[in-house]
């Protein structure tokens, strides 16, 4: 009997701790358009506007540019400006030196050639972008599932200790579940957490295309 209470009791202590936890992802826990900000997106769990593709016409004011065109690929020197140029590591300051250096190298065809520098950085971007973009996705198809998967776990801990009358055995497996449940709840906490640096990564990329735009159109002129 001294151990059925002594179980009962650790068990209740769990189930507080549990609360507590549970209280910062529980109005996630519904469905996955309640999850998702956009409920055009449901699978979008961002703040910032799902934009999946950006457009030349929205950074662009130079020369037609066709963004199905691939040429950049198959010059070397554009080809390495648009790596360079698009690591966030380089600060956005060396990349606008780095494309006036190019620009006054540049001869009569210089609005070609920095029409072709404008569509590889948009392709790269999109490119990019897009990686991340499906990466956020996904990552939000895992949280909906985790956070069916805690329900689950609560609920089927809460039936094995409910009646009041629950055998040790029933106690320990019922430990067991909200062992696991303090674990997946931790694990959606620590998630969510990291998911507000994640969606500013598509929005910074943008901004970066439009600064690097805004340098090159500096040299059409």
């Amino acid at each position: 009997m001294k151990a059925i209470v002594k179980a009962n009791l650790k068990n209740l202590a769990c189930k507080t701790l549990l609360l507590g936890a549970l209280t910062a992802v529980v109005s996630t826990l519904g469905p996955g358009a309640a999850f998702a900000t956009d409920p055009d997106n449901p699978y979008w769990p961002c703040i910032q506007r799902k934009v999946p593709h950006i457009s030349a016409g929205m950074m662009w004011g130079g020369p037609l540019v066709d963004e199905s065109d691939r040429s950049w690929r198959r010059d070397d020197e554009v080809r390495g400006l648009v790596e360079t140029l698009s690591a966030r590591r380089m600060p956005i300051e060396e990349a606008q030196a780095r494309i006036d250096s190019y620009a006054a190298g540049l001869g009569e065809d210089k609005q070609t050639k920095l029409t072709v520098l404008f569509t590889g950085l948009l392709s790269h971007t999109n490119a990019e972008r897009s990686d991340i973009i499906a990466g956020i996705e996904k990552f939000a198809r895992r949280q909906i599932a985790l956070s069916k998967q805690i329900k689950e776990t609560a609920a089927e801990s809460n039936k094995l200790t409910g009646t009041g009358d629950a055998g040790p055995e029933a106690l320990k497996q019922a430990q067991a579940l909200d062992e696991k449940l303090l674990w997946d709840t931790r694990v959606f906490d620590e998630r969510e957490q990291s998911l507000t640096y994640v969606c500013e990564v598509p929005v910074l990329l943008e901004q970066r295309l439009f600064a690097l735009a805004r340098q090159l159109a500096t040299h059409l002129e």
